[in-house]
């Protein structure tokens, strides 16, 4: 006889029935009753629902409790017992989830075993829970109920703090998520450091390779922000601004960063791409809310990003003192707008062949009301800035106008010359009101030159292209202002058609100093010879300086040597002036 009557055959892997991975949803069961904790365990071991299964954590006290949420964000459904260590210790623990840790979203189901002990209405009213059950109404089918309806209120919850909290393109959260991250952090007591990085060249490599390879490489960039040590959380706060909050200190926190981001290139479509980044620096302290953290941030990564590429800045109180002293600037500044503290002097303009005068440039000037003489370089930037540049340049068209329209008059081929910059031109009323105020002036647009930088002139954009040649068609002629220190290109140059290139004074002050100096300022004649533009040197100070000028046949010029710049009065009085309105 066989020792085996039957055999089996061996199951075929085709018929095995493979169950879906579940989705974890975490309940945590707060009592200090063990009996409490197995039953919980008996009743909801196997309980799934929705494509979710649930995990049970478990704690015998509040501080435990608080303990385990500290460190679990993830928990969605709290059974919480009323009465534990003290009387109404589940109460207090529902403040604390609440309004330390501010868990909204986490679903808090209170129950107690001593009915009446805390009345249903009051607690439900004067508390932030989702749920009141007495132990003994808890049925198996009862508690299911109540734990799927918490449950999918959670999931809702969770949906919309994606969108809320959340960055779509890395999955990272955004700024709200950051901000609730740091005060969940903050709860803790501990000081953190926050960290924000502002890629360098990303825009660059945004027209380089497109849009989606430049999502891609966010992305990348993301994914190794997420493996940093010591890390609590990062953000996307905009295009290519990240934040990370991080246990270490200040300096250890910028070595863990910038060696998980440079530790390879990342490669777009074949190309390597080097990462390198600015960082702005703040840590945070009980007594400072988190935005106010976060602005510190920005303050220190705006001064890196003024000092260069892959560069750090620490936030220290100097920076608070410096944007109260800006504040104090641009409430004066507005002041001075509205009591008419601004004014407008003039520098005249020579021809270097026949010394005669034959125009000024306008330049604003400003004495606040402390009777201090405010640079030009302070204000006109903090009006950039503050979007009342508009307003500023608009002033100094008007009073400039005014002040030399008898000068225009009687001199018609007398130049007025006034700066525009590129947040005012962007503007886009700008060339109706400058049109329109020269027109009410009487001064021919013909005599009127608006001097652009190169970033403003060469953008070319459809609505630079148009405004420029509105200003053309007037009549109003254009100067390029500080040539050589931007784009410098002959075929924008041909495009622009603008009348006059303006040498930078930086350039005449090395014409003499150096070969470099002596053939920039050549190149930039030859090229003004070729376009037939006249070309003006600024910044004239020295007689070598001049007499090299117009060896090598430079049209105009400024700067102190010739004249400085001086009010209306003082114009009307200047020799070379009154020379060509009072020919002798």
């Amino acid at each position: 006889m066989q020792d085996e009557l039957f055999q089996f055959a061996e199951e075929s892997a085709n018929t095995a029935i493979v169950k879906p991975e579940l989705q974890v949803l975490k309940l945590l069961i707060v009592d200090d009753d063990q009996d409490v904790h197995n039953v919980s365990e008996l009743l909801l071991r196997d309980l799934e629902f929705d494509g979710y299964r649930l995990q049970m954590l478990h704690a015998y006290n509040s501080q435990e409790a608080f303990a385990i949420l500290q460190q679990d964000e993830e928990i969605a459904i709290i059974l919480l017992d009323v009465v534990m260590e003290s009387d109404d210790a589940g109460l207090k623990l529902v403040k604390r989830i609440r309004d330390t840790l501010n868990r909204r979203k986490v679903r808090i189901i209170l129950r107690t075993g001593q009915p009446g002990y805390a009345p249903e209405l009051e607690t439900i009213v004067n508390y932030d829970i989702n749920d009141y059950k007495t132990k003994t109404e808890l049925t198996r089918e009862r508690l299911f109920t109540c734990l799927m309806a918490a449950a999918r209120s959670y999931l809702q919850l969770a949906q919309l703090e994606r969108l809320a909290f959340d960055d779509h393109l890395t999955g990272l959260h955004n700024r709200n998520g950051l901000l609730n991250a740091m005060a969940i952090a903050a709860a803790g007591g501990k000081i953190h450091t926050l960290q924000l990085i502002d890629l360098d060249h990303f825009s660059v490599l945004n027209d380089t390779f497109g849009n989606e390879l430049a999502d891609q490489y966010l992305q990348q960039v993301a994914q190794r922000l997420l493996q940093v040590p010591s890390l609590v959380t990062v953000a996307r706060l905009a295009a290519d601004k990240f934040a990370l909050l991080s246990e270490a200190p200040v300096s250890l926190s910028e070595q863990l960063l910038r060696q998980q981001l440079s530790q390879r290139a990342i490669e777009l479509a074949g190309v390597k791409q080097e990462v390198s980044c600015c960082l702005g620096i703040a840590t945070t302290h009980a007594d400072i809310s988190p935005s106010e953290t976060l602005s510190h941030a920005y303050m220190a990564l705006k001064k890196a990003k003024q000092t260069g590429i892959g560069q750090t800045v620490v936030f220290n109180e100097a920076m608070i003192e410096a944007l109260r002293q800006r504040v104090d600037l641009l409430s004066s500044l507005n002041k001075g707008l509205e009591h008419d503290q601004l004014y407008v002097v003039y520098q005249p303009q020579f021809d270097l062949n026949t010394g005669q005068i034959v125009g000024v440039e306008a330049l604003a000037r400003w004495v606040d009301e402390t009777g201090r003489h405010v640079s030009p370089a302070i204000f006109i930037e903090l009006a950039e800035q503050a979007g009342l540049i508009h307003r500023l340049g608009l002033l100094v068209l008007q009073k400039a106008l005014r002040d030399c329209a008898p000068i225009c008059q009687a001199l018609p081929d007398f130049r007025l010359a006034v700066n525009v910059s590129s947040v005012q031109f962007k503007h886009p009323d700008f060339l109706d009101l400058v049109l329109h105020t020269i027109a009410e002036s009487g001064v021919p647009a013909q005599q009127i030159e608006i001097e652009l930088t190169e970033s403003a002139a060469m953008d070319f954009s459809a609505e630079t292209e148009q405004k420029l040649a509105a200003l053309r068609a007037a009549g109003i002629t254009l100067a390029i202002d500080d040539f050589g220190t931007g784009f410098s290109s002959l075929a924008y140059l041909e495009q622009l058609q603008a009348n006059c290139l303006k040498i930078d004074r930086s350039f005449t002050n090395k014409l003499t100093e150096s070969e470099s100096g002596l053939r920039i300022v050549q190149t930039i004649l030859a090229l003004g010879q070729r376009l037939k533009m006249r070309v003006l040197a600024e910044g004239i100070e020295y007689q070598s300086q001049l007499n090299e000028l117009k060896a090598m046949g430079c049209d105009e010029g400024q700067g102190y040597l010739l004249a400085k710049p001086m009010p209306l009065s003082a114009l009307l009085q200047f020799p070379a002036l009154q020379q060509r309105l009072s020919p002798t």
